[in-house]
C-alpha cells in the first residue's frame, strides 16, 4: 500500500486535491448558492475529474462540511495568536471574517435562506466546531470560556453571518464583548522548598 502521510508524494497529491475541490466549492456555492451548485460545477471550477472529487467527497454536505472545518480552523487559528494580546481585536477578526466570507456573502445575494442554517446553533458538527474553535480563542485570551460565554460569543459571530454590519460597528461590538466577559483565574503554584 502507498505511503499516504501528508509528506509523502501521495500525501502530498491528496492534499493538493483537497485544496483544489474547497477552493472550487468555494467559487460555486458564492456564486449560485447551495441549491443550485452541483457536484460536477464544483469538479470544472476545481479542475478536478468529478470521479477525483468524490473520491474525496461523496456528497455535497460532505464537502460544505469539509469546507465549513478548513475555513473555521483557518480563521479560529488567526484570532487565537491576536487573542493572547488583544482579546478585542481577535473578536473583530472573527467578526471581519464572517461578515466578508466569499461563501457567506454569496449566499446572502443568492440564497440568503441557506445562511439561516448556517447561523442556526446547533447546526451539526460545523456549529460544534466553531464551540470548541470559540471556547479555545476565549482560553487564548484568558477569559473564561465555560458553556454561556461561549454561546454568548457564537451568538455574536452568528449575527455578522445574517448582517454583517459596518467594519466600525464589528469593532465597537468585539470591544464590547471582550471588555464584558470575564478574566479566568489562573492558580499559580509555588515550589516548596
Amino acid at each position: 500500500m502507498p505511503d499516504r502521510s501528508p509528506r509523502s508524494r501521495a500525501g502530498n497529491a491528496m492534499g493538493r486535491t483537497r485544496t483544489a475541490a474547497l477552493e472550487g466549492a468555494r467559487r460555486v456555492l458564492a456564486e449560485h448558492g447551495l441549491r443550485k451548485a452541483t457536484m460536477s460545477d464544483v469538479a470544472v471550477r476545481g479542475g478536478l475529474a468529478k470521479a477525483t472529487l468524490y473520491n474525496h467527497f461523496r456528497t455535497k454536505d460532505d464537502l460544505v462540511a469539509g469546507l465549513l472545518h478548513d475555513d473555521v480552523a483557518e480563521l479560529a487559528a488567526d484570532c487565537r495568536d491576536l487573542a493572547a494580546s488583544d482579546l478585542g481585536v481577535a473578536l473583530t477578526r472573527a467578526a471581519d471574517g464572517v461578515a466578508t466570507h466569499p461563501v457567506i456573502v454569496g449566499l446572502r445575494s443568492v440564497e440568503p435562506t441557506a445562511l439561516l442554517a448556517l447561523a442556526a446553533p446547533g447546526a451539526g458538527e460545523a456549529w460544534d466546531a466553531v464551540r470548541a474553535e470559540v471556547a479555545a480563542l476565549l482560553d487564548a485570551g484568558e477569559r473564561v470560556s465555560g458553556p454561556s460565554h461561549v454561546d454568548l460569543v457564537c451568538r455574536w459571530l452568528a449575527g455578522h453571518v445574517l448582517e454583517p454590519g459596518s467594519q466600525a460597528s464589528r469593532e465597537a461590538g468585539a470591544a464590547l464583548l471582550a471588555a464584558g466577559l470575564p478574566a479566568a483565574v489562573r492558580t499559580t503554584t509555588f515550589a516548596t522548598p
